[in-house]
């Protein structure tokens, strides 16, 4: 239940598609059309940048000018901006960060998931069918997200796919995001890894010669966006806890190749797996920051397209942070580690793994003797994505927002002693750090910046100021605020 008020929940759950969400934006002033016809390099590049500096309000932009794309439409920074996010939430634009982490929370699960299932002849996806003749470079509307990428990239798909080796297993059907390179009209490569659900699927595949037949989904509905970048269990749904997030059905029908897509994406390519198939993609500009260099890939072959009419490709900025990447997965990367770490203990108040899909994570926790909060950190580290992806991690006590930096710095300052540092050598990371000396290996770096509990020793006599807080102060706030705009 929405405590603000029920009409924008209520506006919110009626989303089905990217187009609704789009609508609802506009309602709230965050969608914009871009007037004037754009360059696909370096225009949208360069306003996508220039947008992504208002992290707090950016709106979307739908371009429907494109200089060599003729009746082609690009929407990008659908969840470029905060605003956006509480948008989709059902709360108002300025709504914090913190009380959105825990919005996400309580609804998270997907025991309450609503996936009505449209007929193939019925669904929108398939009002155009392509299987002859497929040259992806005129379905879409292509371009380098940044100018030293290898090539035209696809960085906000939707990619379905299931286990070669369980095909019928529902929760095992993996609904992924994964950075797609065209080489040539009918083909591409997918960049994944192994610990990745479509990494599993794909060595499943060429372990056992067996078919893999992927739906490459592109704009979705915006809470799938948000799950098929989330960290769940690999027999867990992403169609079930976007739907349960939302409190409203998301609508799934079948692709022509036997894969649940939904029913009201904009495009959907149809793709199969080439065994054995390698072919050099990249560079990328990735979400560290960096160009992820040059690697062999797996390649696919494109067997149809289907897509609505006068359809919509949603497309992504990614780069030196903060770009839409980083509010698009942030909060659904805090949230599971949270949940994994809040059954353990119940002393975990609240995870921010906002920073570069968490590579520097921050954790508060009510401490309670000494040695707890690294526990906890340890524990984090062997989540599903604190394997690979926590590099650097902050225990905060609970008196500190861990959303907000100010507190963090000041417990990093004032109760951090160099005993308080550990540093785990020759962990597994993620092959683009680019602070790895060996791709694929780094090390986890833990900051114990809680307060110090017995048997540690305290130190002298410390007592902490605690300034006035609560519904007083919340009001003298506002009321220097509307003076100050009244000036």
């Amino acid at each position: 239940m929405n405590k603000y008020s029920d009409l924008p929940i209520k506006l919110a759950s009626s989303v089905r598609s990217l187009r609704d969400f789009l609508d609802l934006l506009a309602s709230h002033d965050q969608c914009i059309t871009w007037p004037d016809p754009v360059m696909p390099e370096p225009d949208i590049r360069e306003i996508c940048v220039a947008s992504g500096q208002d992290v707090p309000g950016a709106p979307a932009i739908l371009f429907d000018k494109i200089r060599g794309y003729p009746g082609k439409r690009l929407v990008t920074g659908v969840h470029g901006s905060w605003a956006n996010l509480a948008v989709l939430l059902g709360h108002p634009k300025n709504t914090t960060i913190k009380t959105m982490f825990y919005d996400i929370i309580s609804r998270w699960g997907s025991e309450k998931a609503q996936l009505p299932r449209v007929k193939p002849d019925q669904a929108p996806v398939h009002e155009v069918r392509i299987e002859r003749d497929i040259n992806l470079y005129d379905i879409l509307p292509l371009y380098r997200i940044n100018d030293f990428d290898g090539g035209y990239y696809i960085g906000k798909a939707n990619v379905v796919s299931r286990d070669p080796n369980d095909p019928d297993n529902f929760g095992k059907q993996n609904v992924g995001i994964y950075r797609i390179q065209p080489h040539g009209p009918d083909e591409f490569t997918l960049m994944s890894v192994p610990i990745h659900d479509m990494g599993r699927h794909m060595q499943a595949a060429e372990e056992t010669g067996k078919p893999l037949k992927i739906a490459v989904m592109l704009g979705n509905h915006p809470a799938m966006a948000m799950f098929a970048a989330t960290p769940i269990g690999y027999d867990e749904s992403e169609y079930s806890y976007a739907s349960a997030m939302m409190g409203s059905p998301i609508e799934l029908t079948e692709s022509g190749n036997g894969l649940d897509i939904q029913a009201h994406a904009e495009i959907v390519i149809e793709a199969e797996y080439i065994h054995g198939r390698r072919e050099f993609e990249g560079p990328f500009g990735e979400f560290p920051g960096s160009y992820s260099g040059v690697r062999r890939a797996p390649v696919f072959k494109v067997t149809a397209v289907s897509h609505r009419k006068n359809p919509i490709f949603e497309n992504i900025y990614i780069g030196r942070g903060w770009t839409e990447h980083d509010t698009l997965i942030g909060l659904n990367t805090s949230a599971p580690i949270y949940a994994v770490l809040k059954k353990e203990f119940p002393e975990v108040v609240a995870v921010n793994a906002l920073y570069q899909h968490g590579l520097t994570g921050i954790i508060a926790v009510k401490n309670r003797f000494a040695g707890f909060a690294k526990s906890v950190a340890l524990r984090a580290l062997s989540t599903p994505h604190g394997l690979m992806y926590l590099k650097n991690l902050i225990m905060v006590d609970a008196d500190v927002d861990p959303f907000d930096l100010n507190q963090v710095m000041w417990a990093l300052s004032v109760r951090t002693r160099a005993s308080d540092i550990m540093v785990l050598n020759d962990m597994a990371m993620i092959m683009i750090d680019p602070a790895a000396v060996t791709p694929g290996k780094g090390h986890h770096l833990i900051i114990d910046a809680t307060t110090h509990m017995p048997p540690d020793p305290i130190g002298g006599d410390v007592e902490i100021v605690s300034p006035p807080s609560g519904p007083a102060i919340d009001a003298l706030a506002a009321r220097i605020r509307a003076l100050q705009g009244g000036n």
